[in-house]
């Protein structure tokens, strides 16, 4: 079968599931994205194996920083234009089956004119208009465009949605964001953790020039980027607590200064979201590494260090890094909101506790650095955990044979 895969950047959510399919079912798997991605970095093998063709937008129609939201959906349309005219210029074998993000990245609305198969779109998420994602963080000064900005960016969403044969969320959460009238139309598959990767044993316990000592206690954090959505402040306030109580403790940060979701720097007035939170207060920086973006390879060393790793977020998509730290083999203390319960029950896989309570975030941290041992059950019940429900092993088949279905016209 020949597969299409539409996205606005590589691997992004599809590279690996293309390349199962690839090894597993034979398929024939072609991309169209606008860029390659650094989170997570293509390997070598998807390079190799997949045939990926970049279909930028005109220079005119790119989404940049200041972009007015009310626009978006035009510039949604140019996007659909510029996809259907590549489409159509694409030689032979024309596609069975188009699997596609179903936001404003990769829209498919006018690919009917022009190919005779089924479409499928990844439902990744819906804005909430309050009380959610970007909205979430009441603690911090509101920025001017959160009162419209979700209507504006649905609204491509439901566009593909509406059209589309079928959708995919990779969480029960993330499905139910969408509006209840759409939901019979969303499959629940997740995308599927590399769990030969991410796993227990012995690690480097070296972190860039630095080896850390063998009595040392590693906590760790990571995040696409350091941002309010994925509580980096909160991170740090609870991380000096942390080591005022315990000087045995040093702290390894994973992930990028950009702002991927909300408008930190319109209340920071900071470079960046990190540079902010650093100045408002004075840490010993000394205790903390920060990796900046690593390859995948590096962060799953850094999980096999760890005693503690804390994941932090407001309502929102659940970060794979989550599920990595998990199959790793760590103990995950994580803010107690919906997604993450979906994944961790608290004192059997894992720990949680309220996003803005510092004082119990850090109470729960120390127990856990104060006695290891004792909280090693939990680690091993995180990894089987992904073992069982989240793996590459446990998710590719049933998404695989879902895509079959739906080409089939059988859904």
């Amino acid at each position: 079968m020949n597969v299409l895969f539409i996205h606005d950047a590589f691997p992004a959510q599809f590279g690996r599931l293309a390349l199962e399919l690839v090894r597993r079912k034979g398929w024939d798997c072609r991309f169209m994205v606008q860029s390659l991605s650094s989170c997570p970095t293509p390997t070598p093998e998807m390079l190799r194996e997949l045939e990926i063709r970049q279909v930028p937008l005109a220079a005119e129609h790119r989404t940049s920083d200041g972009i007015p939201w009310p626009q978006i959906h035009g510039h949604f349309l140019e996007h659909c234009r510029t996809i259907m005219e590549a489409v159509r210029s694409t030689s032979p074998p024309l596609p069975d089956l188009v699997v596609a993000h179903g936001g404003r990245g990769a829209p498919t609305l006018f690919l009917r004119e022009v190919l005779d198969c089924p479409i499928v779109v990844y439902c990744e998420y819906y804005f909430a208009t309050h009380r959610r994602d970007i909205s979430y963080r009441i603690d911090l000064p509101p920025a001017e465009p959160a009162q419209f900005f979700p209507r504006c960016i649905n609204a491509p969403t439901l566009s593909a949605l509406v059209d589309c044969d079928a959708g995919y969320s990779a969480t029960a959460w993330q499905r139910d964001t969408f509006p209840a009238r759409f939901r019979h139309k969303i499959k629940v598959y997740f995308d599927g953790i590399d769990t030969d990767l991410y796993v227990s044993g012995r690690s480097s316990r070296r972190i860039g020039d630095v080896t850390i000592p063998p009595g040392a206690r590693v906590v760790t954090f990571a995040s696409r980027g350091l941002e309010s959505i994925r509580g980096f402040d909160l991170f740090m306030k609870a991380a000096q607590r942390i080591a005022a109580a315990r000087s045995d403790v040093v702290f390894a940060v994973a992930g990028g200064e950009e702002i991927h979701y909300g408008w930190d720097k319109l209340h920071t007035g900071a470079p960046s979201f990190k540079q902010w939170v650093l100045g408002q207060d004075s840490y010993d920086l000394s205790r903390f590494f920060f990796l900046g973006r690593i390859l995948p390879e590096q962060l799953a060393d850094v999980f096999r260090m760890s005693d503690l790793h804390i994941y932090l977020t407001a309502p929102f998509v659940l970060s794979w890094s989550m599920l990595s730290a998990m199959a790793s083999g760590c103990v995950v203390l994580a803010s107690d909101v919906g997604p993450v319960r979906e994944v961790i029950e608290p004192g059997v896989n894992g720990l949680v506790e309220p996003l803005f309570d510092v004082d119990r975030l850090v109470a729960t941290a120390l127990r856990v650095l104060d006695d290891p041992a004792a909280h090693a059950p939990l680690a091993a019940a995180a990894r089987r955990t992904v073992l069982e429900r989240y793996s590459v092993e446990t998710c590719i088949p049933p998404l695989g044979d879902f895509l079959e279905r739906v080409a089939g016209r059988g859904v």
